[in-house]
This record gives C-alpha cells, sequence and structure tokens, in this order.
C-alpha cells in the first residue's frame, strides 16, 4: 500500500473541503457543504489522503456515509459526541472503539491520548479494517505522543463463534450482525466473521482500565454492552458510554441495564445515546502518584 500522502488531492479540492469545515453550522451551511460536496465528488479522482489537525485519513468517500460526513460536515457529524468522548479521556486513558469502521473516533482519540494511552479499535468487516489499520498506523505516526493502538478484526456480540456479517455495499459502515428482511434485500450478501465478548477483548488486550467506550454496531449494541455490563467488575466500567440508539432492533433493554449499574444519560443527539457514570472513576496525570492507581495495562 503506498504511503500517505500518495494521493493528495489538488488544491482545488483541498480548498473546498477547507471551506466546508468553516461553514456555519446551520440550514445554509448544510446546502452549501452539500454543494460543494457534490462538486468535490464529481471532480476528484479516489482515495484522499487528507488530514484534519493531526487525524490523517485515506478517504474513499464513495461508499461510507462517515468518511462523508466527518469530511464534509464535521460540525454535524457526531461533533457532540467526539467532544464529550475527548473530555472523558484522560490523556493516560483507554478508548475502546466497537465498530470502528475507518478509524475516525480511534483516529481522534490517538491525538488526544499520551505514551501511556490506549486505543483499542475493533472492526471484522475485511476491507474497513484495511482502511482502518492504514488511518490509524499514519496519523500515530505523525504524533510526538504515540499511544498505543491495537486494531482487532473481530465482532463484539453476547458470545464467542462465528457469525454471519451482512454487508451493505452502498455504505460499508452500515454492515450488521442483522440482517434485513425487506424485499429489496433479498439477495444481501453476507460472509463468515468470528465474534467475542467484550470481555474477552479486553482481557486478550491485557487492559486493567476503560475510560470511553464507543459501540456502533448497527442494532448488535445491546448484546456487546449487556454482558459486559452484567459481569464487569467496578474497575473496568467506563467514565463514559458513546453508542447508537437502535432501540428498535435491540432483543434487550440495554437503557435499563445502564441505570442498573449507575449510568445516567447525559445526552441525546440525533443518532446517539451518551450514558456517564454518577460517580465515575476519575484518572489524571496527577493521579498518577496515588498509590491505587489502576494502570492501563495489567
Amino acid at each position: 500500500m503506498q504511503p500517505f500522502g500518495a494521493f493528495e488531492p489538488s488544491t482545488q479540492i483541498k480548498r473546498k473541503i477547507h471551506w466546508c469545515h468553516r461553514l456555519p453550522a446551520n440550514w445554509l451551511g448544510k446546502q452549501v457543504a452539500q454543494l460543494l460536496r457534490k462538486q468535490v465528488l464529481n471532480q476528484a479522482t479516489m482515495p484522499l489522503d487528507l488530514t484534519f489537525d493531526q487525524v490523517k485519513l485515506r478517504c474513499h468517500l464513495t461508499d461510507n456515509v462517515s468518511e462523508r460526513g466527518y469530511v464534509f460536515m464535521p460540525w454535524r457529524w457526531d461533533a457532540i459526541e467526539r467532544q464529550v468522548m475527548l473530555d472523558a479521556l484522560p490523556s493516560e486513558g483507554v478508548f475502546i472503539d466497537i465498530g470502528a469502521n475507518v478509524g475516525i473516533y480511534s483516529a481522534i482519540a490517538a491525538t488526544h491520548l499520551n505514551r501511556l494511552g490506549t486505543v483499542v479499535a475493533i472492526e471484522p468487516n475485511p476491507p474497513v479494517f484495511e482502511r482502518l489499520k492504514f488511518n490509524l498506523e499514519s496519523t500515530r505516526e505523525g504524533l510526538s505522543e504515540q499511544p498505543r493502538i491495537e486494531t482487532i478484526q473481530t465482532g463484539v456480540s453476547d458470545q464467542a463463534g462465528s457469525f454471519d456479517l451482512f454487508l451493505d455495499e452502498d455504505n460499508l459502515g452500515a454492515s450488521s450482525l442483522i440482517g434485513k428482511n425487506s424485499e429489496s434485500d433479498k439477495k444481501q450478501h453476507s460472509i463468515q466473521i468470528p465474534c467475542q465478548t467484550l470481555l474477552q477483548v479486553i482481557d486478550d488486550e491485557k487492559l486493567s482500565r476503560v475510560d470511553v467506550i464507543k459501540c456502533d454496531i448497527e442494532g448488535s449494541e445491546d448484546r456487546a454492552l449487556i454482558p459486559f455490563l452484567m459481569e464487569a467488575p467496578h474497575h473496568l466500567l467506563p467514565h463514559c458510554f458513546i453508542f447508537e440508539n437502535n432501540q428498535d432492533q435491540w432483543q434487550g433493554d440495554l437503557l435499563e441495564v445502564l441505570k442498573e449499574r449507575n449510568y445516567f444519560q447525559t445526552h441525546q443527539t440525533r443518532l446517539n445515546y451518551i450514558y456517564q457514570l454518577r460517580q465515575p472513576i476519575h484518572f489524571t496525570s496527577k493521579a498518577r502518584k496515588v498509590k491505587n492507581i489502576v494502570p492501563a495495562v495489567s
């Protein structure tokens, strides 16, 4: 694979993307961004190597809604969620990204962490996983403080095993363990992927603390998070959960289980819930001097 920068966009394309990032977060900004997005998609040859602050992404844009949202409307795409993530994530903290897609959340988290911090990015879809690895490696190489980054090609569910991942070729980030049942989706393709429980992942990575968990797995959030919430010891409970609102597809009452473990809803955005501990475990740089501090790796 060619190194980052091999697909640098033209000055004109970079200028249009830069304009998108300076637009106001209102109706007019959305209309202008959509116009500029259309022009870029029509004029540019994919992929594009794009840098946003310290985040480096090789973007294909035509087959991933999340890429388009972050590139052309960052003030709209998960803006609250990303800010809450950074506020809840100490510089030496641990961020787990379940359904990491191409790594936008994980790359942003990596730029916030120091060499003692850890990012665990989990993505089962093979072509998306390759993009994830490339984006996180490219981002990490440019950081003066380089955190530990682990990319794991697996699904997360309520049990270990092999499961069908149903693919969405128009939006790679929408692939799911749950098949669609509409008439138009009868020919939906699937592949077999391995799955682990979240506690298994944490144990395999030898993590002894977690600060923020983001989970976006297209309707299977309950399967991934409920067993963890029911079984995890207190010291592994993250300060913050960010997860997609797919209640109509959940089989378990994820929100009730969160409340039982002393979480409360702090935000509900257009697509996501954010829950935080009522009495969070704080890990700050100053707390390193405290004897009972829990390290990131056991």
